[in-house]
């Protein structure tokens, strides 16, 4: 699946440049010169399209967010509505779609990893205002369903439960890049890093069992 569905535009190109420059040189070390030359476009194409750096911020993330929140909507979806989903279901409809998605063989979709450790490292208002909008619902939608498949579940332990998971699920496709793969060598080959479906099944068993832990002493229910 390529990113932008083989678009040549202007406008796609610079968006294509910038996120591979956003996600390996940082936002702030990223300069617009280095994403026109990347895109060959001039830097009056940067202000036609977008108007500023921070615009163009904001573009790059909404356009690698939402086809994988799309994805992640659809596959919860698809649990029949006649029951509930099981903590299985909804905990595979979060993780699955960026996971798979960062294995597709144009590398285009693992920049998204890098790119959102990036956000994490270096809080902006233009990156935190991006990420609000893209994926706060979101959050908010998978909360609702983790407490949905786990009664017993408190809105509170199900927001902590649900930014491990993220962050989880973050580490391991990181660590799964080419120039990485530590995983793979601490555990003598053992653990397979290049295999999404291992990665999947291994991510959905170990959140899953979390999410039915006990919430610890104290804990509102």
């Amino acid at each position: 699946m390529n990113l932008l569905d083989d678009d040549t535009s202007t406008r796609s190109r610079i968006v294509l440049a910038a996120l591979r420059i956003f996600a390996t040189r940082g936002f702030e070390a990223a300069s617009l010169r280095e994403i026109t030359s990347a895109a060959q476009v001039n830097i009056a194409a940067i202000h036609y399209h977008f108007g500023s750096k921070d615009a163009l911020v904001r573009e790059v993330l909404r356009v690698v967010s939402e086809p994988i929140n799309r994805m992640r909507r659809e596959a919860l979806a698809r649990v029949p509505a006649q029951r509930e989903p099981t903590m299985e279901e909804v905990v595979e409809a979060l993780i699955a779609p960026p996971v798979r998605l960062s294995f597709d063989a144009t590398g285009e979709w693992r920049l998204l990893i890098r790119l959102l450790i990036q956000v994490r490292a270096v809080p902006r208002a233009s990156t935190n205002a991006a990420i609000f909008e893209q994926y706060d619902t979101l959050a908010a939608d998978f909360v609702d369903a983790l407490m949905s498949a786990q009664p017993a579940l408190g809105r509170e332990e199900a927001y902590w439960r649900y930014a491990f998971a993220i962050g989880a699920m973050m580490y391991i496709v990181s660590d799964a890049d080419e120039n990485y793969h530590r995983l793979h060598r601490i555990s003598g080959g053992l653990c397979d890093t290049d295999d999404p479906e291992r990665i999947i099944a291994q991510l959905v068993a170990f959140i899953a069992a979390g999410m039915r832990a006990a919430a610890p002493a104290g804990a509102p229910l």
